[in-house]
């Protein structure tokens, strides 16, 4: 059997050609595509969203995952972006992708992590312009930066804003990616259905762009997305006030599969990549009649009130965290 090519032995220059493919040509919408030239070009849009986010190997995926692949790891390198631009509102424009990748990583899985980031962002009508690719000794880093628009500076979502008595929803179901995660910490390849959407909220995420639009248009004005757990965004929707929120367990829509004695894996380090918002109740129930027609629900899940912290009402208890959400270096 031949072994596979790596990327030391096709060097920097064959490497560049062999993902080319996934790189989108010059057009009207994208001027200049990098690397052909040293930087891309595109015309600017008059209100512009930018975000950049990183992956680290050992920190944020590892190889010897049951069913690791990555075709998966690139298109959870944009979902992870573009749920970034949904969290605004935001119409994705263009991505710059900048690797950094071990010399002994054969030339076939670098083939197969493009091939998902090109998928992913042409998904999302997000050209791929460009980017960078350099070698390490350590561990991958995957890095992308993508580019959006919005309508008007004033047809976004932002975390600021919240007021006492607004009603708190959050898209789709949650709880699903951290059930996955715990499920390929362990080693055990997924035994159901159910532990086969978990992985996949985990590994393949799908960004909420078409909701983040939806929200934005029903006058929805406050949000943002829960990629690092449902109580550390509450908090940032209430952090610089002297206000809180209650959250009511029974309410949170769990993925299929777990229990509503799980409910923590949805408001902890979830990394569910589903969109929160906060709005008077009368403006929420247009925002759901709007994601009912993209097949998106959105649940009330807690209220906005005057009293400083995150409380939980689990039955006639009512509960606080001690620990909630994910940080780095923590």
């Amino acid at each position: 059997m031949r072994r596979p090519r790596t990327l030391a032995e096709l060097g920097e220059r064959g490497i560049l050609r062999s993902i080319s493919r996934y790189l989108d040509a010059p057009s009207a919408g994208l001027l200049v595509a990098a690397p052909g030239d040293d930087a891309a070009v595109w015309r600017g849009d008059s209100i512009v969203v930018a975000t950049t986010d990183t992956m680290v190997e050992e920190i944020d995926f590892r190889l010897e995952w049951p069913g690791f692949d990555f075709r998966k790891l690139g298109r959870r390198l944009m979902a992870i972006n573009l749920s970034d631009l949904a969290a605004m509102g935001a119409e994705p424009r263009h991505a710059l992708v900048s690797l950094s990748l071990r010399g002994t990583l054969p030339v076939a899985d670098v083939g197969r992590l493009y091939r998902g980031i090109a998928e992913q962002a042409h998904r999302y009508r997000c050209t791929v312009a460009g980017g960078d690719l350099s070698g390490t000794l350590g561990p991958l880093t995957l890095t992308a930066t993508l580019v959006g628009r919005l309508g008007s500076a004033r047809a976004m979502l932002r975390r600021a804003g919240a007021r006492p008595g607004w009603v708190i929803a959050v898209t789709g179901r949650l709880g699903a990616a951290a059930a996955g995660l715990r499920l390929l910490e362990s080693g055990a390849r997924p035994a159901s259905r159910d532990e086969q959407a978990w992985v996949a909220a985990q590994l393949d995420p799908t960004p909420r762009i078409a909701a983040g639009r939806a929200l934005v248009e029903s006058g929805i004005r406050v949000g943002g997305d829960i990629s690092d757990g449902l109580s550390r965004e509450v908090e940032r929707l209430v952090e610089g006030t002297r206000l809180g929120a209650i959250i009511d367990v029974e309410r949170l829509p769990l993925a299929r599969g777990l229990h509503s004695k799980q409910w923590l894996l949805a408001v902890t380090d979830s990394e569910d990549f589903e969109l929160i918002c906060a709005a008077p109740r009368a403006r929420m129930r247009i925002a759901q009649r709007a994601l009912e027609r993209i097949k998106v629900p959105l649940t009330v899940v807690g209220t906005i009130d005057e009293r400083s912290g995150i409380r939980f009402r689990n039955g006639p208890r009512m509960e606080r965290l001690n620990k909630a959400g994910y940080e780095h270096f923590r």
